[in-house]
């Protein structure tokens, strides 16, 4: 810089710290306008009643808003079919000013009559002046600058047909409401664009969502998936709430408790495969049966449950042509693996990573997820038992391992379609992720990931298989609805889709809305019998017992048991017992003791028979289980309460000492009850037998 620039430059400075301060003075004198109405935002309240109105009923707004000296009620109500985003000219001008009234110390407003329409959303916020100026309640600067309400006089019945031209179903409203209703307000030409245009894949476009009469207005949607996206016309979706706004699910987790933690979004899954049309029909019972049996096998796994979807884009919610209107049908809510998920299951704070799409979540103060994950993965190669035991939750891996062989994880491959977790203690846990391709005999991803080189280690696979044959003993054998194993998970699942009582179910429904749908991909493959499938490994052919959703059911659980007639061989396209056989197979043990027998005359005492092991092994310990089954028809269970399992969590003992009499401790039966008690060996070398048959008995109260 020249002299001459720079003394010019110098004579500039004072004048431009002066403006600065003149600036700073302005901007505190405007703060301290609004000062009085900020303070008074943490006591500032506004609440309308009904919270959801019907047609015509009179909807009262009360406002506490502290020293606000006069108040007015905005109001803007959005039509069904004329959706307005926040983003809209018509946001910003469509407000209509109703004068509120002061009563003691709350304004007060009735909305209009004539606003109240059946499926209509309509916003309001409040408009207060003190000291010369004025604040909106909310804020113009909140994710949701207004408050909301949705009008709805209920669902009508629905009729759709499941094949072109056939007699119509009829879905009575009654039937419609034994599955959690979530509507979606939002603009007809972004929820197409969402839904079904390549240009538009992952672009979030701004709705309302409404659940149990509560609305969350201003959230964001888009499509979800990677290489499925738009295959199957009935797609996923994925919703973001607001920062700082939650939501509550509404439903009991999967241990028969209220979510603790409010979740930030909700991933909707369609219940139709993109890749495996062969499963059409099954309603989601795959993915749902599959999150849910590694629950239970002990690794770390998401809550599902199912919904019925409503999307409000147009005027009329139930036009002659079944393929449109509200309806969307029957879909499946994931639950997302994040740092919520890691509280909700009382699990520490750690790195959550998916090898296919990068870190899911990063824990307070943890490394670089990627880097973190790819350390470990390239020390993972020829490493010895201790290195497995310091590196990898192995009774989890165990179960996960054992379990994607059990229903058939046919597209788990080691660069995608699983998670990771990074424990603090430094172990990493594999969990399951993406489970639309499930249940069917026939090879098509690998079916392991990285992690299963350490069951080449033989000291593990000895332990791997012990947690296999339990697994089969305990979860895979008795195919009873009320047995306390997977015949029962069937039975829960299925029941919330084929609710007592009613006529209809909800494959049926979700049948008649999409398998003839012009944006279906894979039209009229709904219940087809027998079914030529060539998309898995080679061609293998699929057969129901009958041609609906109870066929289907009867496939999984012959699927899952032991049902096979003859040999079997992986990938060899044969249904019956596939899960099962393939388990059975990788549990096989030559040298392991053999299966005990247990008896009692009194459920107190029991015998066992003698250790014995045809490989010559010695006796090491004996190990006694006594768990809960819990379900319709059994001694103990309530109505409401959750299913109880034989291989969950129960009272256990291991004993060093050879004994052929068992007493049953008081403190064994948890209280009023149906029980099984069983008993395995261990020999010398580490290898258990597979569990005795159990006693099953009524425990009272105490």
């Amino acid at each position: 810089m020249n002299q001459a620039r720079k003394n010019q430059s110098d004579r500039g400075q004072p004048r431009s710290r002066f403006c600065a301060r003149v600036l700073t003075l302005c901007a505190t004198l405007f703060s301290l306008a609004f000062l009085s109405i900020e303070a008074e935002a943490a006591a500032v309240t506004v609440a309308h009643t009904p919270q959801q109105p019907r047609s015509g009923e009179r909807v009262t707004v009360t406002a506490s808003l502290g020293n606000v000296t006069t108040a007015v009620l905005q109001v803007q109500a959005v039509a069904p079919g004329s959706y307005i985003r926040k983003t809209d000219p018509a946001y910003a001008s469509t407000w209509q000013d109703i004068a509120m009234e002061k009563h003691g110390e709350d304004f007060i407003a009735s909305i209009p009559d004539q606003l109240q329409n059946h499926r209509t959303l309509v916003r309001y916020r409040v408009k207060g002046a003190v000291a010369g100026s004025h604040a909106f309640f909310p804020s113009t600067t909140n994710a949701a600058p207004n408050f909301s309400y949705f009008v709805y006089d209920g669902m009508p019945p629905w009729k759709g047909s499941l094949q072109p031209r056939a007699a119509a179903l009829t879905f009575s409203s009654e039937f419609l409401s034994t599955l959690p209703t979530y509507h979606l307000i939002a603009h007809e030409r972004d929820v197409r664009r969402s839904q079904w245009d390549h240009n538009a894949n992952r672009q979030p476009f701004f709705g309302t969502l409404v659940y149990n009469g509560r609305v969350y207005d201003h959230i964001q949607f888009h499509n979800r998936g990677q290489a499925s996206t738009y295959v199957a016309g009935k797609n996923k979706w994925g919703l973001k709430f607001n920062p700082g706004e939650g939501f509550n699910p509404g439903v009991l987790n999967n241990r028969g408790r209220p979510y603790a933690y409010k979740w930030s979004g909700l991933n909707l899954n369609p219940c139709s495969s993109a890749w495996a049309p062969v499963n059409r029909g099954m309603a989601g019972m795959d993915e749902a049966l599959g999150y849910r049996v590694y629950q239970l096998a002990g690794v770390p796994s998401p809550d599902t449950f199912w919904i019925q979807f409503r999307v409000i884009d147009g005027a009329e919610e139930n036009p002659a042509n079944q393929h449109n209107g509200d309806l969307w049908g029957l879909y499946l809510v994931i639950q997302e693996k994040n740092g919520t998920w890691l509280k909700e299951n009382g699990l520490p704070d750690g790195n959550i990573y998916n090898p296919e799409s990068g870190t899911k979540y990063q824990a307070k103060g943890g490394p670089d997820p990627e880097r973190d994950y790819m350390k470990a993965r390239s020390q993972s190669y020829r490493q010895n038992e201790s290195w497995w035991n310091t590196h990898l939750d192995l009774p989890a891996y165990y179960g996960f391992h054992a379990v994607n062989r059990y229903v058939a994880n046919i597209d788990l491959r080691p660069d995608g379609n699983h998670y990771l977790y990074h424990r603090p203690d430094g172990r990493w846990v594999v969990l399951p992720h993406d489970l639309d391709m499930m249940l069917i005999p026939k090879h098509h991803q690998p079916g392991y990931v990285p992690q299963s080189r350490c069951l080449d280690v033989p000291g593990i696979r000895i332990q791997y298989q012990n947690r296999a044959r339990e697994i089969l003993d305990l979860l895979a054998s008795d195919p009873a609805p009320n047995g306390g194993q997977i015949g029962q998970v069937i039975a829960e699942l299925a029941g919330k889709l084929s609710p007592r009582g009613q006529q209809r179910n909800w494959s049926e429904l979700d049948a008649a809305m999409w398998n003839h749908h012009p944006r279906n991909h894979h039209r009229g493959q709904f219940f087809i019998t027998p079914y030529s499938d060539h998309r898995m490994g080679g061609e293998w052919e699929r057969t129901l017992e009958t041609p609906d959703f109870a066929g289907f059911c009867k496939y999984i659980l012959e699927f899952c048991t032991d049902t096979r007639a003859g040999k079997f061989r992986p990938n060899d396209g044969k249904q019956r017992g596939y899960g099962y056989e393939y388990l059975a197979l990788e549990a096989r043990d030559s040298k392991i003791p053999a299966r005990p027998v247990i008896e009692t005359k009194d459920n107190k005492t029991f015998t066992v028979s003698e250790f014995s092991s045809a490989s010559g092994a010695k006796f090491s310990a004996i190990q006694w289980r006594v768990s809960e089954i819990s379900a319709p028809g059994l001694a103990g269970y309530r109505a409401g309460q959750p299913y109880r399992y034989e291989i969950e969590a129960g009272w256990s003992i291991e004993q060093q000492s050879e004994a052929p009499e068992f007493q049953l401790p008081k403190e064994a039966p948890g209280g009023p009850g149906t029980y099984r008690i069983r008993a395995r060996y261990k020999d010398d070398a580490g290898r258990c037998s597979h569990w005795s048959e159990p006693v099953q008995f009524v425990a009272g109260g105490k």
